[in-house]
């Protein structure tokens, strides 16, 4: 099992990736929406420099041609430790084949079934994204769907990833930690779930507390 973080913003990576806690960082075109084009390779590499581990970076196109020329500038932000993300779908599982000849890791993304998961493993790719939330807002458990995939790409003898997307709340993010070697990519607002307490922060009050009262020692 490994945990993300899901984010384009630097200072969120900055803060996050010396905890300890994360594998890396998951990125896609919404994430980035809010840097003009022409310099989001600039701002991916930024985000490289801040997160030296593994980085999914996602390709964007509207032909397998397309995909395969972003994904070939986005792999050079950080080789070695790029996966690339491409849409689920026939353009995306043949770009998926030229990218795997070139051994280049792939995640397929956007998925909501485990079927598409399968599909995903069969093709070979590294990972598959799975939209958690996103399956959950259209009225099937988002969880159980994530643990079906993980149950088929065990019977499948796979070594894709799954990758549990679109993450929402505490609770689901629990839910998806106990399916066995499933990952999981969450938003820098779940972080703070991770870290805090109602009950942690009346224990450390209690042990400041406990230090104050404690008499000076004998000279």
């Amino acid at each position: 099992m490994a945990l993300f973080l899901d984010s384009a913003e630097p200072e969120a990576i900055r803060a996050a990736m010396p905890l300890g806690i994360f594998a890396g960082v998951t990125t896609n075109p919404a994430l980035l929406s809010r840097i003009p084009l022409a310099d989001q390779l600039e701002h991916l590499g930024e985000i490289a420099r801040l997160c030296r581990k593994t980085l999914y970076l996602q390709a964007h196109g509207s032909s397998v041609e397309e995909l395969e020329r972003h994904a070939s500038l986005l792999y050079e932000v950080a080789p070695g430790r790029t996966v690339i993300k491409l849409p689920m779908g026939r353009e995306g599982l043949l770009a998926c084949q030229a990218l795997r000849a070139r051994g280049v890791p792939v995640c397929l993304t956007a998925l909501f079934s485990p079927l598409q998961v399968a599909a995903a493993a069969l093709a070979g790719a590294h990972s598959a994204a799975l939209y958690v939330g996103r399956v959950s807002a259209r009225g099937e458990d988002g969880v159980a769907v994530a643990a079906q995939s993980r149950r088929v790409l065990s019977a499948l003898h796979s070594s894709t990833r799954l990758l549990c997307a679109s993450v929402k709340d505490p609770p689901t993010l629990l839910s998806l930690l106990e399916i066995p070697d499933a990952d999981v990519t969450i938003p820098p607002t779940l972080q703070e779930a991770l870290l805090s307490h109602p009950g942690t922060a009346e224990a450390l009050e209690a042990f400041r507390a406990a230090a104050r009262s404690r008499p000076p020692a004998t000279p």
